[in-house]
C-alpha cells in the first residue's frame, strides 16, 4: 500500500533513533595508546648534562618527544662510575653521549651510529714564552680530571687510585673548578671537554686570556645512543629517528643552540 506515512508509523521509526543519538554521541572515540616510557640515564657531562639536569641531553629528548609519539624519553639521574650498573639492572633503559670504550665494552648494550664528534683537550695557565709544546710531553705533570671520566693518556683507566699512582691525575666532580684550579696555579694541566670549554670561556673572556688550550686532544670521540639490549627500545629504531632529525636539520639547530659547535 501506498501514499502518506501515517503519524503512528512515523513516531514508531523516528523515536527509537532520537532515543538512541546521546548515547552515540557520548562514545569515545578510538583512543591512541600511551607512549611507552623509556628512562634515559644522565650524569653530571657539561655540556650535555649540567647539575640541574638540564644541557644537550635534554634538548635531544625534546627532539625525540616532538618527532613520534611512539615513546616519551624522560631522564633519570645517576652518577659516572654507577651508570653502568644502573643500567644493566634496568634503572635505565639508555644513555645518550656515551661511546662503548668508556667501560661498556663487555655489558649488554647495543650502540647506534656516531651522530656527534667531540674531543678532550688539555688547558695550562698561560705564561710568557709557554706554546703548545708544553703538552708534548705529561710526564712529571699534574693533571687534574673528572671522576668516572676515562682519558686515552691513562689507558682509559678510569681508577682514582691508580690514576693518581700512575699518572699524576687527580680527579675530582667539576670541569670549570678544575680550570680555575689551573689559572690559580694548583695544578699544571686540567682535561676537560672541548664542547664544555667552547661554552665556558665564551662566558669567560678574563679567563680565557689566562689559560692556553692544547691543540693536542687526549682523544676524539663519537657520540653514540648505548641501549640495553632487552628493552623495548632499540638502536635501529633510534638510528631512524636521528636519520630524520639530521635530515631536516633539527640536529644541527640543537648543536648551534648549544654552543657545540660555531
Amino acid at each position: 500500500m501506498t501514499g502518506p506515512l501515517s503519524r503512528r508509523r512515523v513516531l514508531q521509526t523516528t523515536l527509537p533513533l532520537l532515543f538512541a543519538l546521546p548515547f552515540l554521541a557520548s562514545r569515545p572515540a578510538a583512543a591512541h595508546p600511551p607512549p611507552t616510557i623509556i628512562r634515559v640515564g644522565a650524569y653530571d657531562f657539561p655540556p650535555y648534562v649540567d647539575d640541574s639536569g638540564s644541557g644537550v641531553t635534554r634538548g635531544l629528548l625534546d627532539l625525540f618527544n616532538a618527532a613520534q609519539d611512539e615513546f616519551r624519553f624522560d631522564t633519570v639521574r645517576t652518577a659516572p662510575q654507577r651508570r653502568y650498573d644502573d643500567l644493566e639492572q634496568g634503572r635505565f633503559d639508555m644513555i645518550a653521549f656515551e661511546c662503548r670504550n668508556w667501560g661498556w665494552q663487555d655489558r649488554p648494550v647495543d650502540a647506534t651510529r656516531p651522530f656527534l664528534r667531540d674531543a678532550e683537550v688539555f688547558v695550562a695557565r698561560a705564561a710568557p714564552g709557554l706554546d703548545q709544546r708544553y703538552f708534548d710531553d705529561l710526564n712529571g705533570k699534574s693533571i687534574l680530571g673528572r671522576l668516572g671520566y676515562h682519558y686515552a693518556f691513562a689507558g682509559f683507566e678510569a681508577d682514582p687510585k691508580l690514576l693518581e699512582q700512575r699518572h699524576h691525575t687527580r680527579v675530582t666532580v667539576t670541569h670549570e673548578g678544575n680550570v680555575r684550579s689551573v689559572v690559580a696555579g694548583r695544578a699544571d694541566l686540567a682535561i676537560v671537554t672541548r664542547s664544555f670549554l667552547t661554552r665556558f670561556l665564551q662566558r669567560e673572556p678574563e679567563l680565557a686570556r689566562q689559560v692556553l688550550v692544547s691543540e693536542r686532544t687526549d682523544q676524539i670521540y663519537e657520540h653514540t645512543i648505548l641501549t640495553r639490549r632487552d628493552r623495548k627500545i632499540t638502536a635501529g629504531w633510534l638510528d631512524a629517528l636521528l636519520d630524520r632529525l639530521e635530515a631536516d636539520g633539527r640536529l644541527e639547530a640543537l648543536w648551534r643552540r648549544s654552543g657545540i659547535i660555531a
